[in-house]
């Protein structure tokens, strides 16, 4: 829930500290989230066969690995919903990184959960 709570305050400082368009960034979002939601399930494919491996034991799970991810999926997951919903004067490239960043997140969280939930 906190996680939640921190994408929200990304977008609300966004819009309190913002000096760009925020019409322009919803434009550029829709026009690049075919690219942008393919590579995060790339990532969710990567990390859904690290999860393989560790069902049949051929690696271990790491929590602190588990952990780490999930940190680099949200702190990936804030600015770019927080440009993509607010008027920040960022460039336009920065979604891709952003959503770079998501994919590694959610890789590395899903590859490191242990096998029992």
């Amino acid at each position: 829930m906190i996680w939640l709570a921190i994408v929200l305050a990304s977008v609300g400082a966004g819009w309190i500290f913002g000096h760009g368009d925020a019409a322009f960034n919803a434009a550029c979002a829709a026009e690049s989230a075919p690219q942008d939601l393919l590579t995060g399930v790339l990532g969710v494919t990567i990390g859904l066969y690290g999860r393989d491996r560790v069902r049949l034991r051929r690696t271990y799970a790491s929590p602190s690995l588990c952990y780490a991810g999930k940190v680099l999926l949200f702190v990936s997951l804030s600015p770019a919903t927080a440009w993509t919903l607010s008027p920040l004067a960022w460039p336009p490239a920065c979604l891709h990184l952003f959503s770079a960043g998501v994919a590694l997140g959610v890789s590395i969280w899903l590859g490191n959960l242990p096998p029992r939930l």
